[in-house]
Order: C-alpha cells, then structure tokens, then sequence
C-alpha cells in the first residue's frame, strides 16, 4: 500500500473543504467496505479523511415525520433504535440483518448508501421508500431522491467532493407497509438477490404500489410491469403471485458464479410473492 495522508476533521464543513483540495481522497467511517479496497491495493488513494471524530454526528432522530440518520450511526445502532422501531420498522429490520456482527457493529448506513454496493441492503431501501439523501460540500447542501439517486455498479448522483451527511426515512404506517426478502448463500455473505415491496391499500384495493429488485443487477431496479399489475386491484394471493412471476420473468440478472440467470429469475419471484404478502399484511395492520 502506497503513504498516504490521514486526516481526522471535527466538523462538516473541514470534510468539504478537505475534499475540495484533496485529490483522491476518501471518506472512512465504518470501513467496512473501504478497507478491503485498500488491502487489495483497488483504490488510488492519497488521503484518508476519518469522519469518526465529527461532532454531533452519531444520530438517530424522529422529526417532520421522517427517521433522519446521521453520517457515523452503525447499522448495530440503527437496528436496535426505538425510534426507528416505532416509526420505520423495515429500516430497523434491514439493518439487523446487514452482513455479520462485525459489519454491523462498524459500517453506517450513511457509508452504504454512498458506496451504492448493488448487493446493499441501504440502496434498495432508499430506492424502494425515496428516502432524501442529504449530501455536503463547500457549495452547500444538496437533498438528493432516493429512487433515482442510483445509477448501476457503486454509481450515483453524488459529486467528487460531496459526502452523504443525512439520510432521511419517510414515516412508515398502515395503509402502507412493507415488506423486504433477500436471499444469501450463508449466513453474512453477500446476498444474491434481495426484493422490497411497498403497497398502499385504499378501500380493499392497491392505491400504490413499488418494487425494487437489488443484487441480481447493478443497482435497484424498480419492476414496472408488476407494479402495473397490482396497482388498481384487490390483494388476493392470485394477484400476488401473478405481480410475483413477472417480477422474476421481467428482471435481467447477470449470470455469474452466484447463479445462473434463470436461477435468479426463479428466486425473485419466490422473494417478490413474500415481500409482496408482508408489504400487504403490514399495510392492513398486521404485524
């Protein structure tokens, strides 16, 4: 590994200035997906900015109904949250379910959203919910959309000398709820295929409908035609099944050493019409 300058700011605007004069410079916080770049000598980097000395940065609060989490909460801290509990209950269960303990217990949730990962749970939640991702540089502030912030492999809207500060999650209550699935080869590895769904009822019908497909392409792909399905439609288990089906006949998985295309095209529709049944089950009031 080539020297390289390590800095340890205490406040937001040093990071953005740091990054504005730094040439390849990156943010650590949890590490958890940096550092094995660096072992593996995959990053130019010249300079180390440690954000795990900001002050007031570590958060998890409730306001103007959304769950907002600051650049250095872990994912440990997210999961366990009573306020992400109470409020957005699928973040609480994602996060839970990040990696292993180790990962958990250092990487944040602000760091996986940058780091866009296509096989990260933060992204398909982000894409699936629109989260507001709140980014900072000298110019200021910059509130980016979750669902279309992500743009293919460890690809988004962020500019070279911005740095996710905020990430704000929409209040989650019935008529609308949510379900996530994924499905990893053993327990801590990278998933190969991860599926959320969010449906609103209105009357005993469908009002909203949003599927999001992560791992099997490379970035959250949202799936049109089952929305369409779904949307307008009373939730019976026919029409799950169906909108579950063309979710896995519709997506366009990359056939690697993870599984075949139609290997994955087959687990996404048994993921989907899980994910699709919790999503409806919550937006009834179930648990």
């Amino acid at each position: 590994m080539r020297d390289f300058t390590y800095i340890c700011p205490e406040s937001i605007d040093e990071v953005c200035q740091l990054l504005s004069e730094q040439e390849n410079a990156f943010i650590i916080a949890g590490g958890q997906s940096l550092l094995p770049l660096l072992r593996l000598r995959a990053a130019d980097l010249s300079c180390l900015i440690d954000i795990n000395g900001l002050k007031n940065a570590n958060y998890i609060t409730f306001e103007d109904q959304k769950v907002k989490v600051g650049p250095t909460a872990r994912h440990a801290e997210v999961a366990n949250s009573e306020t992400v509990q109470n409020h957005c209950l699928v973040l609480s269960q994602v996060a839970s379910h990040i990696g292993d303990v180790q990962v958990r217990n250092r990487g944040t949730i602000c760091g996986s959203v940058a780091n866009a990962d296509p096989a990260g749970d933060p992204p398909i939640l982000c894409a699936l919910l629109d989260t507001e991702i709140q980014a900072n540089s000298i110019r200021g502030e910059t509130t980016y959309s979750g669902s279309d912030f992500f743009h293919g492999f460890y690809a988004t809207d962020l500019e070279e000398d911005e740095f996710v500060t905020e990430v704000r999650f929409p209040e989650i209550s019935p008529p609308t709820g949510v379900g996530y699935e994924k499905w990893e080869p053993s327990e801590g590895a990278y998933p190969v295929a991860t599926v959320g769904a969010l449906i609103t009822l209105e009357a005993g019908s469908i009002s909203e409908a949003k599927i999001v497909t992560g791992a099997i392409e490379p970035g959250p792909t949202f799936a049109e035609e089952a929305i369409d399905i779904l949307v307008g439609q009373k939730p019976t288990t026919e029409l799950i099944t169906q909108a579950a089906i063309s979710v896995g006949e519709n997506s366009d998985p990359i056939d690697d050493a993870e599984g075949s295309i139609l290997f994955k095209q087959e687990l996404m529709k048994t993921l989907s019409k899980r994910a699709i049944t919790t999503a409806v089950t919550s937006a009834q009031g179930g648990a």
